[in-house]
Formats: structure tokens, sequence, C-alpha cells
């Protein structure tokens, strides 16, 4: 990801990791002009569905990407796929290498800091292939995010979003 912001020359960034893919071939162009017609906002997002190796559509995330990003957003853990997170290049700093699984949500987190206005686009912007890196090591990107929520947003609110974090997973996994 440093390597590529090195190399990086455009006016946004985005990154897309192996396996996802933009929804349609219309995506860029749906970026495109809410970056023109919003006057450069700082970051430009959308939804983001999870798909299979074979490209089926398996569903939505479970977090909805919301029609309001602010910083305070990231307290209910990643609202956005970063794969759907676009952000204007003079906003972007590295990403912390000292996160193995998690740098992606620290980053968004420290673009969100620095973002005056977020456009949203109502649409599902990247299919999510759902055999990640993160994916396969799920509790060890937990981790990282707890540590990260705690850094920026304060340990006891983070661990009581995580209480409420847990009886929602509690509630996903009984209504199954």
């Amino acid at each position: 990801m440093n390597k590529g912001l090195g190399l990086a020359q455009g006016d946004y960034v985005i990154f897309l990791n192996a396996g996802d893919s933009f929804h349609s071939k219309d995506t860029l162009q749906e970026i495109a002009d809410a970056v023109m017609d919003n006057d450069y906002p700082g970051i430009v997002y959308g939804q983001t569905q999870i798909v299979d190796a074979a490209r089926k559509r398996i569903g939505d995330r479970h977090l909805i990407a919301p029609s309001v990003l602010t910083l305070d957003s990231f307290r209910d853990g990643m609202v956005v796929c970063h794969q759907a997170f676009v952000v204007l290049r003079k906003l972007v700093d590295n990403y912390d290498t000292r996160y193995k699984y998690s740098s992606d949500f620290e980053w968004c987190i420290r673009c969100l800091q620095r973002s005056h206005r977020n456009q949203y686009i109502d649409d599902i912007l990247i299919d999510y292939l759902s055999e990640g890196v993160t994916t396969s090591h799920h509790k060890a990107s937990l981790v990282e995010r707890f540590r990260i929520m705690s850094h920026y947003y304060g340990l006891i609110p983070t661990v009581c979003r995580h209480i409420k974090f847990l009886i929602r997973s509690l509630k996903r996994k009984t209504s199954k």
C-alpha cells in the first residue's frame, strides 16, 4: 500500500486488494462524477458487497456505509471498506505498518481526521472477495482494531462499544 502511495500521481487514491473489483464498468465514472459535481470532496465513498471466488454475490457487509460519514462514524467499526473509500491524495499519509491486519482501518480514521467534506455515493462501488487476509486472521484483526479504537476514541468508550458489538453479533447468530 505504501509503495503504491509513493507512486500515485493522481488527485485521488483508491485501493483494491487482490480479488476485489469495481462493481460495474461505470463505477470509476460514478466516482469521477461525484468528485466533479461536489467540488473535489476530501473523501468519496459508497457501499460494498461481498462476493465469492466465482464472483457470485454472497451478500452485503454487516456494516453499511452511512449516508453521512464523519470521524465519529468509525467508532462503530469499519463502516466503509477501504476499497470503497476514495481519498483526495493531498490528505493521505502512509499506512501504519505496526498494524498487520487492520492498518486500513487506522488509515481511514486518519484520512477522516483531515477531510472536511465527504461525499456519499448511494450505490455499490466494490465487490469484496470474502476470503481475504483479514478474513482469514479475524481474531488478530479484531485485537488490532480494538487497540486502534482505544487510541482514537478512548478505552472506556471502546470497551462499551465492544459490549454492544458482542450483543449484535450474538443476535445475528441466533437469528440465522
